[in-house]
């Protein structure tokens, strides 16, 4: 089963539940299906342009050339038809090279080879999600244990309260 046929039953079954008290569609139903606004702007070509140019940069000050990087990129994908060429890099990292843009299948491991995740938060901001690593991951769920341990010993407390004791 392919998603996009699963997504389009989900779909009609969601878009059919109403409130029987109104002609309001389900609170369900509007959390389900969200709705990118209408000013929504997802051409992100100039910005990639720019983190794929300062990785690169920032790459260089670590001592890693452009055939450095490509040869990476072809480690982290072994299964390519044919490797990925130092001229294809150049190519798709020109400004004046209109049709020849860096392939999205390929940033993760032009991120990894350059040691700068700067293309990929670029991609995620662009949907308004961000990019966290391990230790900010470790941070927020310490934050967010934190947070309930306050809870449960308010709710103690309280009960405690009720209680008598």
């Amino acid at each position: 089963m392919t998603v996009g046929s699963h997504n389009s039953r989900s779909r009609s079954r969601v878009g059919s539940r109403h409130s029987r008290a109104s002609d309001q569609p389900d609170l369900f139903q509007q959390l389900e299906e969200p709705t990118p606004p209408p000013h929504l702007d997802l051409d992100i070509g100039p910005e990639l342009l720019g983190a794929l140019h300062t990785a690169l940069r920032q790459a260089r000050t670590r001592g890693l050339s452009r055939e450095r990087v490509v040869d990476a990129m072809n480690r982290y994908l072994p299964d390519l038809a044919r490797p990925i060429t130092l001229r294809q890099l150049n190519a798709w990292t020109a400004a004046s090279k209109e049709f020849s843009e860096f392939p999205a299948r390929y940033v993760a491991a032009f991120c990894v080879a350059t040691e700068c995740d700067l293309p990929m938060r670029v991609l995620a901001s662009a949907i308004g999600a961000d990019l966290y690593d391990a230790r900010e991951a470790d941070a927020r769920r310490l934050g967010e244990s934190l947070i309930e341990a306050a809870r449960l010993r308010r709710e103690q407390s309280d009960i405690r309260r009720r209680l008598g004791g």
